[in-house]
């Protein structure tokens, strides 16, 4: 018993948790600017000290006490990965590639959860930055709309939310390293989705929307045989097709309906709220994206309300 109450001592609600963990930013953020000022120009120095930093992050995260992770070994990681983007701006590919590999390492050696939760979530931010760097395009450049990036960001979000929908079957990770940071990595993915999607896949390959309102019919569906049978099966059905098809008209419709449809068959009310104020600044972004007069996109809208609003009904009636 005693050694149960030690072991709930070393871990703090999430408000400390969240404060230590801005407290653990702020000594980064000093204890950087600090060696800037020393090491100045030697890339050489902040190769070294960001290896050194990660290391030292690795050793001191070894200890599972919330106070220390957030305190020390988060400042490390911080810094180590800081002073490597420094290092190695001039290859900047090559440069994010060895920040994925660092953070997944020090994922798998690090035993402290926050830090774990706080690597793997920066792993998966890397990989759409991978991406965009390997096209040598930067976040306020002209060409962020180009075809290729929006290929593959699509094939990103494909992928992201595969892993996503896999993270339902949580018993897949049961035997892996995973398993106490599913509700983590969909966090994780429903931010990345939702910005790589608002910022690059608003466009009008109508083949991206399309892709993903099929899935979420499918889904759908597969909700409504779950709950429902007989003739208001088949009512369900054609609502669900109709709305599913109404969001096909636009990837940032089309992106988190599929994702507000996916948290909620594991009521993950989190990743919902997130993915719906995605779905509403998709519908703003449509009027001024998609190259159609205004009263014809107001036309297309009042009719995915309505179909909306029936769905509505149709569930308030069914779920009596």
């Amino acid at each position: 018993m005693e050694k149960i109450n030690n072991n709930k001592s070393n871990h703090l609600p999430w408000p400390l948790l969240i404060l230590m963990g801005i407290g653990g930013i702020i000594i980064a953020a000093l204890s950087t600017g600090l060696v800037a000022l020393v090491a100045q120009d030697h890339l050489i120095v902040y190769g070294v000290l960001s290896m050194a930093a990660i290391v030292g992050g690795i050793v001191v995260s070894q200890n599972d006490t919330d106070v220390v992770s957030m305190l020390v070994a988060l400042p490390l990681f911080i810094i180590g990965f800081s002073f490597g983007f420094i290092a190695g701006h001039e290859q900047l590919t090559l440069t994010i590639a060895l920040q994925i590999a660092a953070a997944v390492l020090s994922f798998i050696f690090s035993k402290s959860h926050p830090c774990r939760q706080v690597l793997i979530c920066y792993a998966l931010v890397l990989v759409p930055l991978f991406v965009v760097s390997y096209f040598d395009v930067w976040f306020l450049h002209s060409l962020w709309a180009t075809r290729s990036i929006q290929i593959w960001m699509f094939l990103i979000t494909i992928l992201y939310m595969g892993f996503f929908a896999a993270t339902i079957k949580s018993d897949w990770f049961s035997n892996t390293i995973l398993a106490d940071y599913l509700k983590t990595i969909r966090f994780a993915i429903a931010v990345i989705i939702s910005t790589v999607e608002i910022r690059f896949i608003h466009s009008d390959i109508i083949m991206f929307s399309i892709f993903f309102a099929a899935i979420s019919c499918v889904i759908a569906c597969l909700l409504i045989r779950k709950f429902v049978s007989g003739k208001q099966q088949i009512i369900g059905y054609a609502l669900a097709l109709l709305c599913c098809a109404s969001t096909a008209i636009y990837p940032s419709m089309a992106i988190p309906f599929l994702g507000m449809l996916l948290s909620f068959m594991i009521l993950d009310y989190l990743c919902v709220v997130i993915f719906a104020l995605v779905f509403i600044e998709g519908i703003s972004w449509f009027y001024y994206d998609l190259d159609m007069l205004l009263i014809n996109k107001s036309y297309l809208l009042m009719a995915s309300g309505a179909m909306f609003l029936l769905m509505f009904y149709y569930i308030k009636r069914v779920t009596k």
